[in-house]
């Protein structure tokens, strides 16, 4: 196997079962609209600002790679979540083709870590949510015709 492809598989297995590691708690779908959110979107906005900030202890923990392959592999997990999210919210939301538009994706998670620092106790799924209803009115609304 590829050793770059080894990494990033590496990554998404690492971001998937040790950044939630510790997180207590669930959401679950109810009248009141919340929901249980999957990898990623169940740790907390703290711990997303952490690792931002680069002092995610518990990341810091893990051999045997080094601190700075630990947050390349969890801004990927993170980057890939999030690309997940707006694809499955593009597709369900009626009206919306590209909820993100023009943003690059460093521009989004910037937007996510003003609204996680904002209410670091949150889910990072409950940051998504609030983070697509900002975008909501600039989104597109229908593809280019062929």
């Amino acid at each position: 196997m590829d050793k770059k492809l080894f990494r990033v598989a590496t990554a998404v297995v690492l971001a998937v079962f040790l950044i939630p590691a510790g997180m207590t708690g669930a959401l679950a779908m109810d009248s009141n609209g919340k929901f249980f959110a999957y990898g990623v979107g169940r740790m907390s906005c703290e711990d997303y600002v952490q690792l931002r900030e680069k002092k995610s202890e518990t990341l810091e923990k893990q051999e045997p790679y080094t601190k700075d392959e630990l947050y390349e592999m969890a801004d990927k997990a993170i980057e890939y979540w999030i690309a997940g999210f707006l694809t499955a919210h593009n597709y369900y939301v009626t009206d919306t083709y590209d909820l993100a538009a023009n943003l690059k994706m460093e521009e989004l998670q910037t937007r996510l870590e003003k609204i996680c620092r904002a209410n670091s106790k949150q889910y990072f799924a409950a940051a998504m949510v609030a983070l697509t209803q900002e975008l909501h009115p600039q989104r597109v609304k229908a593809g280019a015709a062929k």
